[in-house]
């Protein structure tokens, strides 16, 4: 019974350690296996660290872009606010100078059509037309030159008058004075004011045609200084 005992013993030893090395093993197994899903575990934690990082740029650099466009709208507005300013004061300037040659003018007439001789003296031939024709004296013209260039047809002849009353006086008594001349008189009139006037032209013929007497004054056309709406 003894030695059955002892046998009984070795063998719950045996399976005993046969039981341990078993747990042991499946431990180990199992070990592994958490090991392994450690480190996959850990791979991916890396893989959404740098996922975060790439995240966190990309944010940065839209936060950057974002603020190079509002910096790009900025001087954007800032180069129109300029450009209307500059182009306010062109404006303006324009008027000004506008304004200064037309006053300039205000003293000239055009003669337009009177022959043209080589080596002319032009101010005393502009002088002696308005001694002749409209009886004022010849100093009454300050000067008198022809303009633009040589061709055909005689060019225009700009004079200035010392005083504005001869000058009108002129403009008054052309009609009838010069009605049986090829050359007639004119205003002497800025780039603007001729356009303005040429525009203002098929509204001054219908006036005409209806035996009005039309008047044209910087870009309006006025009968009895009454304003007249434009053709």
């Amino acid at each position: 019974m003894a030695a059955i005992g002892d046998d009984q013993t070795e063998m719950s030893d045996a399976q005993f350690k046969a039981f341990v090395v078993k747990s042991l093993s499946s431990l180990n197994q199992k070990f592994d296996n958490y090991e392994s899903r450690l480190t996959i575990i850990e791979s991916d934690l890396v893989t959404v660290k740098e996922t975060q990082q790439e995240f966190e740029r990309s944010l940065q650099f839209q936060e950057s872009y974002a603020t190079d466009i509002q910096s790009i709208q900025q001087e954007n507005n800032d180069l129109k606010s300029t450009i209307k300013g500059l182009h306010d004061e062109l404006s303006t300037q324009s008027k000004r100078v506008e304004s200064l040659e037309q006053y300039s003018r205000s003293y000239n007439l055009r003669f337009v059509g009177v022959p043209e001789e080589k080596d002319e003296n032009t101010l005393e031939k502009i002088r002696d037309i308005i001694e002749q024709k409209f009886d004022l004296p010849g100093n009454s013209i300050e000067n008198g030159h022809r303009v633009g260039k040589r061709g055909d047809r005689p060019r225009h002849i700009v004079c200035k008058f010392l005083r504005r009353p001869d000058r009108r006086c002129v403009l008054l008594k052309k009609r009838e004075v010069l009605k049986n001349e090829n050359y007639y008189v004119t205003d002497d009139l800025t780039q603007l004011d001729l356009q303005l006037k040429r525009k203002a032209g098929p509204t001054m013929k219908r006036l005409f045609e209806e035996g009005k007497s039309p008047k044209y004054r910087a870009g309006k056309v006025f009968v009895n200084n009454v304003e007249q709406k434009l053709d």
